[in-house]
């Protein structure tokens, strides 16, 4: 019988023996939230990490496996995040842990070569797609999507989104739910969906934990290009084209030109592909400039940071403006001077 224990992330010996037993993986420790780990004779033969509600890093040594260590590590993490509160998680494993997981009572989001996404707990995929139908109604004519963070909203984010709708008869735009970012996600949402209030063409949605979510593309939030890259845009993207786009029946995605950022432009090569090659139309828009430089969410930051208020605002919408106008955004904007 197995008996898993946490990791002690604050003993160098223990984490070095982590990041040595998952190289054997091929993967590198990011130290999440917490870690379990069963040992035989001293040394681990199984683990498992959970970082927030997301279930990771299940790997246990061949001559171990199908032994009930997985399952072991499985109920001590589960135990720590209902503990934490979630009554939803999703797990992130290798496509050989299938049966193991199903056993479980786990389901399936999306899987490819490479990566499994499950799901478990009393929220899913259906709920969640149900809900969406629910807020954008009946398909009229041709329906086009975009996926947009919006840290915070610019104007380059409105262009994007205004030529957009001059080649659908509606628009659904996805706000990243993940909150990661210095502008809160009920801000980025409110600030988007105030912006086009007016327009009964356009319909703001919560992106859910199955658009661009520390579950389906980590790496979004890390922006560093490494070997699990292409693995994540691909499990992403595919996601979106195999079951969001079919489910909401959406015919063209849009998508900003990435001069810079190589995260980004990998994910949009990978999207773009993954997406036509499911006939599902894809437009890059190229970015607006000012001064020569390209409208972004981080331009503006670094505008705020410097004190440079009055400049940033000539780059975004009224409603982002009221946003920082407001009580909580100049909360922000104090926070976005006094960071490092």
């Amino acid at each position: 019988m197995f008996f898993s224990d946490e990791l002690n992330q604050n003993n160098p010996i223990e984490v070095e023996e982590i990041k040595k037993f998952l190289k054997i993986f091929d993967v590198d420790y990011d130290f999440p939230d917490i870690t379990y780990v069963i040992r035989d004779n001293g040394e681990i033969i199984a683990t498992g990490s959970a970082s927030g509600n997301i279930l990771k890093y299940f790997f246990a040594k061949c001559t171990y496996s199908g032994q009930g260590a997985i399952g072991v590590i499985y109920n001590s993490l589960l135990e720590y995040i209902m503990e934490k509160g979630y009554n939803s998680y999703f797990i992130f494993t290798t496509p050989n842990n299938k049966a193991i997981f199903e056993s479980l009572g786990l389901n399936e989001v999306y899987a490819t070569n490479s990566v499994m996404l499950l799901e478990g707990g009393f929220y899913n995929y259906d709920k969640w797609i149900d809900k969406v139908k629910g807020e954008i109604g009946s398909k009229v004519g041709k329906r086009g999507a975009i996926i947009a963070n919006c840290n915070p909203m610019t104007l380059g984010h409105k262009y994007l989104m205004t030529k957009a709708l001059e080649e659908v008869d509606e628009l659904i735009i996805f706000i990243v739910e993940e909150d990661l970012s210095i502008f809160p996600f009920e801000a980025r949402y409110n600030i988007v969906a105030n912006e086009f209030k007016d327009n009964d063409r356009v319909k703001v949605v919560k992106g859910g934990p199955y658009i661009i979510s520390r579950g389906t593309f980590p790496t979004y939030f890390i922006k560093q290009k490494d070997k699990m890259l292409d693995i994540y845009t691909e499990l992403d993207a595919k996601i979106f084209a195999d079951k969001i786009a079919k489910d909401l029946e959406i015919d063209i995605r849009f998508l900003g030109s990435e001069p810079k950022d190589v995260v980004t432009l990998a994910y949009n090569n990978s999207l773009k592909r993954i997406l036509e090659e499911r006939e599902i139309e894809v437009k890059i828009i190229s970015r607006i400039e000012k001064n020569e430089k390209p409208i972004s969410a981080s331009f503006v930051r670094q505008l705020i940071k410097e004190d440079n208020i009055q400049e940033a605002y000539e780059i975004l919408p009224i409603s982002t403006i009221e946003f920082l106008n407001s009580h909580e955004g100049k909360a922000i904007i104090s926070k976005i001077k006094e960071s490092s």
